[in-house]
């Protein structure tokens, strides 16, 4: 079994009727950062904090621990590094960053 690490991905999420937190958009990116021990404990964690939101998941982009991106691409930004201080203080958390709207389906 692995051991529980803090894991980052970015989540495309849509709204649900009754949304309210991405406005009139159509859909968002959005960082969440939690303690996994697997992709699918990942997406699992972070469905049910976006859920409460009334947002759905399309799709997980890189879900991966945070040291394993960190060794490979560097320091991350300032509020992504505080997200990260946060959860690494408290192993129930399940934080997200700012939502990056789009306006637009492609």
């Amino acid at each position: 079994m692995n051991s529980e690490e803090v894991w980052i991905g970015l989540v495309e999420v849509r709204p649900l009727e009754g949304a309210h937190v991405l406005g009139s958009a159509k859909g968002a990116f959005v960082n969440i950062i939690t303690w996994a021990t697997s992709p699918d404990e990942y997406r699992s964690k972070a469905k049910l904090v976006l859920k409460k939101l009334r947002v759905y998941i399309v799709d997980i982009v890189r879900p991966e621990p945070v040291a394993k991106r960190r060794k490979r691409e560097g320091d991350f930004e300032e509020q992504i590094e505080d997200i990260i201080q946060r959860v690494e203080d408290n192993p129930k958390a399940i934080i997200y960053g700012t939502f990056h709207l789009y306006e637009k389906d492609t």
